[in-house]
């Protein structure tokens, strides 16, 4: 018979035991820990950000700083905040701007009607036949400014046609359309050129045919009588060229802002927001405007849109 004992095997496996124990106590605190920093780092840009969006909440100050912007996915989280932000303090300054220049340009007509209002008031039956004529006249043209401006304020600062679809769409067929309202309406010749074959564009109709209008109306403003409108579509280009005064070299993009008005067409009858309406519309469609010289004499204003996608 052989006997062993086994306490030595057994303290053994109680000292291994112990240790991997311990091992594991430190190991998981390590782990714990380090997750904790490596969150916290990782989540700080996001604390940053949340605290600038909630103090924007608040305050409704735009202008506040954001936190830097990394490379990794926060950051471009952060940049695109940031355009969002920015998109915002630009509407927001182009509306307090809109305010301004509304209240400026409504100011005159409005004092015009009041002035006439109190002269009739006034007078009580005391004017000469041709003044009292005069001054009803002055009335009914101020009034019909008035409405003219509030109108197309409405519209830019609205655009009733967002609710639209942009859709495959015929430059050429909305000029004709135009052409053909306006020579109704006017009497003035409105000649339609197309060059090279049809391309369809990618538009919102509606918003379209009131761009082909807005540049039609005014050309036949500036236009002197006698003289023809052309309105010329190549590709997915349209322009509209008048015979006026033209536009001065520093004055085409000016052109297309609210309320502008050039050196000498001040006492033209008209809003100043028809080309500033094109412009926005234009520019929604992911377009552009331009306005040039006409060869001859006069001032080329139209519009590129993009192609309809082929299928």
């Amino acid at each position: 018979m052989v006997g062993q004992t086994y306490a030595g095997a057994a303290e053994v496996d109680e000292a291994f035991l112990q240790r991997i124990t311990v091992t594991s106590a430190a190991a998981a605190a390590s782990c714990a820990l380090l997750s904790w920093l490596v969150i916290g780092r990782i989540l700080r840009p996001v604390r940053r950000l949340a605290r600038a969006a909630e103090h924007i909440t608040t305050t409704r100050d735009l202008a506040t700083p954001l936190p830097a912007a990394g490379r990794d996915e926060v950051g471009g989280l952060t940049r695109a905040f940031e355009s969002m932000v920015g998109a915002l303090r630009r509407s927001r300054e182009q509306q307090q701007r809109l305010v301004q220049d509304a209240g400026h340009e409504l100011r005159t007509p409005l004092t015009s009607v009041r002035g006439c209002a109190e002269l009739l008031q006034r007078a009580r039956g005391r004017l000469a036949p041709e003044d009292e004529e005069q001054v009803l006249a002055t009335l009914v043209t101020e009034t019909v400014a008035l409405d003219e401006i509030v109108r197309e304020l409405v519209e830019l600062a609205t655009d009733q046609w967002t609710a639209e679809d942009p859709e495959p769409l015929d430059l050429p067929a909305a000029a004709e359309d135009s052409a053909r309202r306006f020579q109704r309406r006017t009497g003035r010749e409105i000649a339609v050129t197309v060059e090279g074959g049809p391309v369809p564009v990618l538009a919102r109709p509606r918003a379209l045919q009131r761009c082909v209008d807005n540049l039609v109306g005014n050309a036949v403003k500036f236009s002197p009588d006698g003289t023809p409108v052309e309105i010329r579509v190549t590709g997915t280009r349209l322009s509209v060229r008048d015979h006026g005064p033209g536009i001065a070299p520093d004055d085409r993009q000016a052109v297309f802002e609210r309320f502008f008005r050039a050196a000498g067409t001040q006492a033209t009858p008209g809003s100043g927001l028809g080309l500033a309406i094109v412009h926005d519309l234009v520019a929604a469609d992911h377009g552009t405007v331009f306005a040039t010289a006409a060869p001859g004499g006069g001032a080329e204003v139209g519009f590129h849109l993009p192609p309809a996608p082929q299928h």
